[in-house]
């Protein structure tokens, strides 16, 4: 087989194997991208087989990080933002990948003159695998602690008689506590049945009921564990115009925590008995607030789960994710639709000028 032919199939195989093995990408996009990444050890055949191999792994490591920096930069100037979202996230792993790909396709290189073509496919093979499972393992470890996803159920208060339930909009879903969440609450809170479902009780007599549930999802991550987070907010109003607080999350990636913002203090109270938290998972939380004749009350929250990686800046930051802070005052009418009268039947007869 021609020397250069043998190189790209062989890289090529060992970039699908890599993507079907770390997840990275879909099998789809490794098989595609794969055909075009392949080319690039194709072409240092020659310079492999007269470095040797122990050389030779060097240079296509080498090569491999300088193919993911200009694949990086090119999603950067021309890619969309989620195109470059999903390259930033996946960078540390994408390096690690295609350098042990190409460091394995330079040394099976490197060793055919010397050596049948399955022995050095073999231990090309092996140091792309060595060289793939521990910066893989590290990485999907950081992910799987880090990026989770986050769902956050915000419960919120509303001056309604006390045989009633909050006002809805009529095509709004109910929002509804899962077994685990009710149990949270339980511990601080008391927690009954009422006319609307679950709600919530506070120190101060106030009620709270389930207004909207949101999951925040990190683009590009594996992590398949959730964590979640009971939001209270209190209806009272306040001083200031904007509210913002920053509350660590569990260390666990699959805990539950409670916030409850109270009007009456400046640091929201968070349950954290059951897990210590972490300065690595956060959630920035800023109450906008609008003035009614002189006093603020809540008009909307806005959202961010910040995340920060224990060994560098692995995430880039997510965008703010803007909901309601309040039901509304009063019932909500249907959308009425607009009655449209039908056209008058024409009527024709033989003279066109006298047709109606």
């Amino acid at each position: 087989m021609n020397p250069y032919a043998r190189t790209y199939w062989f890289a090529w195989l060992i970039l699908v194997l890599s993507a079907a093995f770390t997840g990275i990408a879909s099998l789809k996009v490794a098989f595609y991208s794969g055909l075009l990444a392949a080319v690039v050890p194709t072409l240092l055949t020659k310079v492999f087989e007269r470095l040797g191999e122990r050389l030779a792994p060097i240079l296509g490591a080498a090569a491999g990080v300088a193919w993911v920096w200009l694949l990086f930069f090119y999603e950067k100037k021309f890619g969309t933002a989620e195109d470059f979202q999903i390259a930033s996230w996946n960078l540390g792993l994408d390096l690690s990948t295609k350098a042990a790909a190409f460091a394995g396709v330079g040394l099976m290189t490197a060793l055919l003159p010397r050596a049948s073509f399955l022995k050095s496919a073999g231990w090309g093979i092996m140091l792309a695998a060595g060289m793939t499972a521990l910066p893989y393992g590290f990485i999907a470890h950081i992910d799987e602690i880090t990026a989770g996803p986050v769902e956050v159920v915000c419960l919120v208060s509303a001056q309604v008689p006390a045989q009633e339930g909050p006002y809805r909009r009529p095509d709004a879903m109910v929002t509804t506590l899962s077994v685990e969440e009710k149990a949270l609450i339980k511990k601080d809170f008391l927690l009954v049945e009422g006319p609307a479902g679950a709600e919530v009780l506070d120190g101060e007599g106030e009620r709270y009921w389930p207004l909207w549930r949101y999951r925040f999802v990190y683009p590009g991550s594996t992590a398949t564990k959730t964590r979640h987070v009971v939001l209270m907010i209190s209806p009272k109003p306040r001083a200031d115009q904007l509210y913002t607080s920053n509350v660590e999350l569990s260390r666990q990636p699959d805990a539950y925590t409670l916030i409850h913002v109270s009007a009456t203090s400046d640091q929201p109270f968070v349950n954290t008995s059951q897990h210590e938290t972490t300065p690595n998972v956060v959630l920035h939380l800023e109450e906008v607030m609008r003035k009614v004749e002189g006093v603020a009350h809540p008009e909307h929250l806005e959202l961010q789960i910040k995340r920060a990686s224990p060994v560098g800046k692995f995430y880039s930051e997510q965008p703010l994710v803007t909901k309601p802070a309040a039901f509304p005052e009063k019932p909500l009418e249907p959308a009425s639709k607009t009655e449209v009268k039908p056209l008058p039947r024409p009527v024709f007869s033989d003279d066109p000028t006298k047709a109606k």
